[in-house]
């Protein structure tokens, strides 16, 4: 049966039917909203490893239900996501009763996927656990056992420290306190955080800590330094000395001599109750004692790439450097107990994943909420984080607070688990090939099959996929291998960036930059192009604020003979997120849809819609000139550069003046055209 679609305006009579236009355009990005606020409540698998821009089941779920109502309720479908990543597109498919081939260049990314979306027996998964946590409480009492003030038994939740530096004029020992206002006493919405008094540490200029007040200005007892909690100390970074008034930046303290870490406050716990408080003379014993000496890391040396640049300029050289010997041992403690459990090899697996888990809020980079007291893994926001007044975790978390605690994870383990069990089928099986290198093509899947390699190579057969459903990286915006070191050196993975990275670098030469990011892709398309079914479909989502990024994307659609059918735009991204609040970031994201088939134009479809914000208006404008990107020609880069960055989303950027950032996009494109191998171009 024909239907009738409207194309740009037009009503035409195709039997290509998008998939984008089956799906509620209102409720999805509704539901995209609320999940991405709470995204494990959701989807409990994603919490069993870290990854970073991972989109919402919502609109994987309905893009899939999409795909089945125009493939005419077949089940199940074959869906391939070549860019596995977070697993949340595997995991969702596997849900709606479909076989699933995923698949990731990160090492990293597979051995998460598999311990998320492999399903083991309930009861072993249970015993275990708790096997592994009464193993641990002789670590537990021994590292972090302690007592409130008034004398009763508690457990030692966080420890934190602030960076001792000297300054390189007159080498004076200085403690570098971020801010004024170091900790409240009590979170800021709780009864006692909303008094007018509301009790907090406060650092005077001098860098001494004592106890003020969270709203009101204070006199430090011991210098007689009258000091604002609103005071900021490291203003882009830089640090005026108390001593000879110079002013040095960070780096440059940290190159003169490399920070010490001063233990200054604790925060002791029992079930629900909580106390912050100077350290005592055991507590600052048991966190800097000489007997937690752990063995050194396998290939522990910090590279200079684009994220781990900010740990090299701060005196970070191996990643054993990024946490306190405490936190070390432990993690090396915990891994072992594991290796001795009586488990099934997949149990096991899980459970190293969810220690290797830990990692993430290392003790000398978790920055600590001063007003809402939580700590943030170090890798917050898509960055390495660097800062100067850190939080070290208790690892092990029994029976008190903590983000990223041995217990939490272990907790998010069973409850993944349990939806595993009730949400796939039992039929699914798991196959991780490590290497692409002479392995042959899969000739058939069922369930799900993970692979590690780069996406240029599929190991499917010819036109054997129904549904390409990917995420694919976002030009230079995330750099996935960068953040994943932590975790692959602690696991014991390969360390080098792996051939055929989809990803640019900036300011790399020697790694994969702008310029190859184009013909990289176009070999992954063309890949893509190789397994669909002629009634198969392309679609993945992509956001970007970079012109650049957006031509480099459609001049490898077209090199690979994949033809635009339909767009839309949905709800992406938690706005209201550090990294994203009070900032013009991209919360939405274009959903674009091809086919191999070249019986598109008449075909084509976009989403009727009045434009709400100029987020939305810049998506059309790349939309719209995503469906003309197959058929127009003669040199059409800087035409498009020019349109969308005269559009408010970009030309109002604060951070640059916007001509200054339209000669930058201008040059950096014709670099990246000069040196690509495409010769075939379009123009709008």
């Amino acid at each position: 049966m024909r239907l009738t679609f409207s194309a740009l305006g037009t009503r035409v009579m195709s039997p290509l039917v998008p998939i984008v236009a089956q799906i509620l355009r209102d409720d999805v990005s509704e539901n995209a909203r609320i999940e991405s606020r709470n995204r494990e409540v959701f989807l409990p698998p994603v919490g069993v490893y870290r990854w970073w821009a991972r989109r919402t089941g919502a609109v994987n779920r309905a893009l899939i239900e999409g795909a089945e109502a125009v493939m005419s309720g077949k089940k199940p479908l074959l869906i391939a996501d070549p860019f596995a990543g977070g697993g949340v597109i595997p995991i969702v498919a596997l849900q709606s009763g479909h076989d699933v081939y995923a698949q990731d260049l990160n090492p990293w990314a597979t051995e998460g996927l598999l311990a998320a979306a492999r399903p083991v027996d309930r009861d072993e998964l249970a015993a275990a656990t708790k096997t592994l946590l009464q193993r641990s409480r002789a670590l537990m009492n021994k590292a972090y056992a302690t007592n409130f003030l008034d004398g009763s038994s508690a457990t030692i939740s966080h420890t934190f420290r602030v960076a001792v530096g000297h300054c390189p004029t007159c080498d004076a020992r200085v403690r570098l306190y971020p801010h004024a206002l170091v900790s409240r006493v009590a979170r800021k919405d709780t009864k006692k955080g909303k008094l007018k008094g509301a009790k907090a540490f406060i650092a005077c200029r001098n860098g001494h800590l004592y106890l003020g007040h969270a709203n009101s200005p204070s006199q430090c007892p011991e210098c007689r330094v009258r000091t604002s909690p609103d005071t900021a100390y490291l203003d882009n970074r830089e640090f005026k000395c108390p001593c000879c008034k110079a002013v040095h930046t960070l780096s440059e303290i940290a190159t003169h001599r490399p920070f010490d870490w001063d233990v200054v406050l604790v925060e002791r716990s029992l079930a629900d109750r909580r106390e912050i408080g100077p350290p005592t003379p055991s507590e600052i014993e048991k966190a800097s004692s000489k007997y937690w000496t752990p063995k050194r890391i396998k290939d522990d040396e910090i590279p200079e790439l684009p994220e781990t640049a900010v740990l090299r300029r701060h005196g970070f050289t191996k990643w054993s450097d990024l946490y306190p010997g405490r936190q070390r041992w432990i993690t090396q403690k915990l891994l072992a107990l594991v290796v001795k459990l009586n488990v099934t090899e997949n149990v096991r697996a899980a459970l190293r994943i969810a220690i290797l888990g830990t990692v993430e809020m290392a003790g000398h980079l978790s920055r600590w909420d001063r007003h809402y007291l939580k700590s943030y893994e170090a890798m917050a926001s898509h960055r390495f984080n660097f800062t100067t007044f850190t939080a070290e975790p208790n690892l092990i978390g029994l029976n008190c607070r903590g983000r990223g605690s041995l217990a939490n994870r272990l907790a998010s383990l069973r409850k993944s688990n349990d939806w595993l069990l009730e949400n796939t089928s039992s039929k699914g099986f798991v196959a991780l090939n490590r290497s692409l290198n002479h392995q042959p093509a899969v000739q058939e899947v069922q369930g799900l099959t993970v692979v590690t390699g780069s996406s240029d190579r599929l190991l499917l057969a010819d036109r054997s996929v129904d549904l390409i459903l990917t995420d694919p990286p976002y030009h230079d915006d995330v750099q996935y291998h960068d953040l994943s070191l932590p975790f692959r050196v602690w696991a014991g993975l390969p360390m080098d960036r792996g051939a055929g990275d989809a990803v640019a670098v900036p300011h790399s030469k020697a790694l994969i930059s702008h310029r190859s990011y184009r013909s990289q892709l176009a070999k992954i398309f063309i890949e893509f192009r190789r397994i669909l079914k002629p009634s198969g479909r392309l679609v993945f989502s992509y956001a970007n604020r970079e012109p650049a990024a957006w031509v480099n994307l459609f001049a490898a659609l077209r090199d690979a003979k994949l033809n635009p059918l339909a767009y839309t735009i949905l709800h992406a991204e938690n706005e209201t997120e550090i990294g994203k609040s009070n900032r013009r970031s991209c919360t939405q994201d274009l959903i674009l849809e091809l086919t191999p088939s070249m019986k598109v134009v008449d075909a084509q479809w976009r989403p009727c819609l009045k434009p709400t914000s100029d987020e939305e208006r810049y998506l059309i404008a790349v939309g719209d000139a995503f469906l003309k990107s197959a058929t127009l020609v003669n040199g059409w880069e800087d035409h498009l550069v020019t349109e969308l960055m005269m559009l408010d989303f970009l030309s109002s950027s604060k951070s640059k003046p916007m001509p200054n950032r339209l000669n930058r996009a201008q040059r950096q494109l014709q670099s990246e055209h000069n040196t690509t191998t495409s010769q075939e171009t379009i123009a709008l």
